[in-house]
């Protein structure tokens, strides 16, 4: 929980946001800049699901297995795909 807890503060308050109507007095750069941090926040709790689905143990103070390649793999690229809109 304490991995994803900055994640989950951040959606909210942009949902916060989104719901109260506050987004849209903000500047473009602004809501450009939140809406992207939305989106990696999404992105990283998406990936953090998926590998402890997939992989729910790995050592990662170990030697470098595939498993933790994946990992990173997935905390690396799932994310990216989430900023970039797709």
């Amino acid at each position: 929980m304490k991995r994803v807890l900055f994640d989950l503060t951040l959606l909210l308050i942009t949902g916060a946001l989104f719901y109260f109507k506050d987004y849209e007095g903000l500047s473009a750069p602004i809501q450009l800049m939140i809406l992207k941090a939305a989106l990696v926040s999404a992105g990283v709790l998406h990936a953090h699901i998926v590998r402890k689905i997939i992989f729910p143990k790995v050592n990662w103070n170990g030697t470098m297995t595939p498993s933790v390649y994946a990992a990173i793999s997935f905390y690396t690229i799932i994310p990216l795909c989430y900023a970039f809109g797709g």
